[in-house]
């Protein structure tokens, strides 16, 4: 019989969004940084993944208000 493989997820994908200290993940990353080059705003690396989905939120509004 053969059995299913499991895939293993990075730490930081295996993390539930439960945790406030989690760091950003990949994705809010690559959406923070080109947020950050359309709106002349730096980018700050060293976010939670709560901070970065409240940046990205705010960041977006800014955009859409040009």
């Amino acid at each position: 019989m053969i059995e299913p493989t499991k895939s293993v997820l990075p730490e930081t994908e295996a993390r539930t969004p439960d945790d406030p200290d989690a760091p950003m993940n990949p994705k809010q990353a690559t959406i923070l940084r080109d947020l950050c080059e359309k709106t002349g705003e730096e980018f700050d690396t060293a976010l939670t993944e709560a901070q970065a989905d409240e940046r990205i939120a705010a960041l977006r509004e800014r955009r859409d208000e040009r």
